[in-house]
């Protein structure tokens, strides 16, 4: 056998083995990607227009913080779902994603999925403002600069 077709305790070898969990890794950062985005944009508006918070470092950082809430309890079980398939060693547990809900809703329930919450927020929130402050401001910076340079984009020649 080639070296990345051995089988060493349980798993594919070292090259297969890598991409053992990656569907429900990309489950799982869609999900998490597209709930994100919508909640803390929608936070941001009604806090600006609703509440009237115009500092837009503080808006950023309540929209974020509170916007990580609904990411927790709507990618929680996709998270759980990913970590188990990461940690088996190859197939001992689950065949794939179905067949890990599945395990999981019969052996712990619908509470089994939400397993760890609290945990996923007090990780989840502070990762959300740093990155979402940081995705703010890179996006107004931008936005600025391509209306103060509206004219030179828009006329550039390519030769």
């Amino acid at each position: 056998k080639q070296w990345y077709q051995r089988r060493v305790r349980g798993h594919r070898g070292y090259l297969l083995s890598g991409w053992q969990g990656g569907s429900s890794a990309a489950l799982k950062i869609t999900g998490t990607t597209v709930v994100h985005l919508f909640t803390y944009t929608t936070l941001q508006h009604l806090l600006y227009s609703g509440v009237g918070v115009t500092d837009s470092l503080t808006n950023s950082c309540i929209a974020a913080t509170i916007s990580a809430i609904p990411v927790v309890l709507l990618t929680n079980p996709l998270d759980l779902i990913c970590t188990r398939m990461y940690n088996q060693k190859l197939g001992a547990y689950y065949t794939g994603i179905r067949h890990c809900a599945e395990l999981t809703l019969a052996r712990e329930g619908w509470r089994g999925f939400w397993k760890g919450c609290t945990a996923n927020y007090l990780r989840t929130a502070p990762q959300m403002v740093l990155t979402l402050v940081l995705w703010d401001k890179m996006r107004r910076s931008g936005f600025q600069h391509q209306l103060l340079e509206e004219d030179e984009v828009v006329n550039r020649t390519w030769d």
